[in-house]
């Protein structure tokens, strides 16, 4: 069934929206059960539930005979970028605000377009390095890093954020022909690994029903996740609905508001919004280059 291109964008919208608000409920279960078992434990018992989920929507769409590319050169240091974020993004999940870290994570998209810059010698407008430095502020007014305060958790978050940076630019080598699914199918078994490896150096606790319920919850959230992602790239323009991507800082405020009892102050709000207008800005800014490329190929002769 063919919708019209109106209603095409506004599903893809609605499909961000509800992917980010998956995530960031993702995020919230492990906050909440991160303070009763070790990392490890999380990371294997939730690690084993999605790879068993992702695993059969992949066998479902018959993407399972793409498996062995699971161990190509470039799905695997995606994988293993994923591990260092995951175990990074996990433990200052558990010491800074909930919608702090969440709001930190937006500027990754402008890490890319700095590590693009100074590695791979693209080249970037003053109005985008404008963006890339507001974006930067608004981090600095959220963190507001000092001698007394900065702990290796605010270390850990700038971590994560580089981490996830030189993940996306990995994952533009990827091949076309791997299927989506297949890279999510390796990150969430390595992911798994490594939480194993983990988990047998941390020893294993018991682990109650409710807190094997609100694990399964979080690896369901995170499997709709990555199905309703590309549910949205299939049906939309990736620039088009990328200003929906900022819905996760709303969401993180509200359940910190409410299940952590964590309320940003004045500079973090702000903080907030110079991070979500400066990545608003840096896509606006990306989709004009594009559409002039574009426009300059088709008329060339």
């Amino acid at each position: 069934m063919q919708f019209p291109p109106q209603n095409q964008a506004l599903r893809a919208s609605a499909y961000m929206v509800a992917a980010m608000a998956s995530f960031v409920l993702n995020d919230a279960c492990i906050k909440y059960i991160g303070t009763s078992l070790p990392l490890g434990e999380i990371m294997s018992i939730r690690g084993f539930i999605a790879v068993a989920i992702i695993a059969a929507f992949c066998a479902s769409q018959g993407e399972l005979r793409y498996a062995s590319h699971i161990f190509s050169r470039w799905v695997l240091l995606r994988s293993l970028l994923d591990i260092a974020g995951t175990i990074m993004f996990l433990i200052a999940l558990m010491h800074i605000p909930f919608a702090n870290l969440t709001a930190i994570l937006q500027s990754v998209p402008l890490v890319v377009v700095l590590l693009s810059v100074l590695f791979l010698g693209e080249k970037v407008g003053i109005r985008r390095v404008l963006a890339i430095v507001a974006g930067f502020i608004g981090v600095m007014l959220i963190m507001r890093p000092q001698s007394s305060t900065f702990t290796i958790y605010e270390g850990l978050a700038v971590g994560i954020v580089l981490a996830v940076a030189v993940r996306d630019l990995v994952t533009k080598r990827i091949p076309a022909n791997i299927p989506i699914f297949v890279i999510a199918l390796a990150n969430a078994g390595f992911v798994t690994l490594g939480g194993l490896a983990i988990a047998f150096t941390q020893g294993f606790a018991p682990v109650a029903l409710w807190q094997l319920v609100l694990l399964t919850l979080s690896a369901a959230l995170l499997a709709s996740g990555y199905v309703l992602m590309v549910a949205t790239l299939r049906l939309g323009d990736l620039s088009a609905t990328a200003p929906f991507r900022y819905s996760s800082v709303l969401f993180s405020i509200v359940l910190g508001m409410v299940i952590f009892s964590e309320f940003p102050d004045a500079p973090a709000y702000f903080g907030m919004g110079l991070i979500i207008a400066a990545g608003l800005y840096a896509a606006h800014r990306e989709t004009v280059i594009n559409r002039r490329l574009r426009q300059r190929g088709s008329h060339s002769p």
